[in-house]
């Protein structure tokens, strides 16, 4: 069996979580990994609490379901209250000091501004965030990126995120 990996954001509807997700895992399959994803939100979609996740390896994925993650970025609070044993559990955890309150913000979880950064774009800042600690190169997050109308603020704030967690973790 090989090693799987586990990649999540924790959100809100309408911060285009389940966008990044789905990037990520194009990214990552591109990469060559063997790539599952997941997500979970509420009827509300638009404010409720949002989770999307990607499980990757080597080898074809065993079981996509995760119980913690290896990285997981937090967005805001709405999706951290309705999952936060997962996020107690997780291994790499940033989280976006400018939304999530500081009394939910555990001590060894990496405090990042997202949205101070890349303002209505925390999720694609978190997916630079996840380039800038290895899980996947920035290029192939940029290549996975669609051609849309968004294109360019998008890519900006993937580079965004990526200094910014190179800054963060180089202290």
């Amino acid at each position: 069996m090989t090693r799987e990996y586990s990649v999540g954001i924790l959100g809100m509807g309408g911060q285009g979580v389940v966008y990044a997700v789905t990037t990520l895992a194009n990214a990552l399959f591109r990469s060559g990994y063997y790539v599952s994803q997941l997500q979970s939100y509420g009827a509300e979609v638009r404010g409720g609490s949002v989770l999307a996740y990607v499980v990757y390896g080597e080898g074809p994925i065993e079981n996509p379901f995760v119980e913690s993650f290896n990285y997981l970025a937090i967005l805001h609070p709405a999706g951290l209250k309705r999952w936060v044993k997962l996020a107690e559990g997780s291994e790499v955890v940033i989280v976006n000091e400018d939304l999530v309150p500081k009394e939910l913000i555990r001590g060894s979880w990496i405090k990042a501004p997202l949205t101070k950064v890349a303002p209505s774009r925390e999720s694609m800042a978190a997916l630079g965030c996840f380039a800038g600690l290895g899980v996947v190169s920035i290029n192939e997050v940029i290549n996975a990126l669609p051609h849309s109308r968004f294109r360019e603020e998008n890519v900006r704030a993937v580079r965004e995120g990526y200094e910014l967690i190179r800054k963060l973790v180089s202290r």
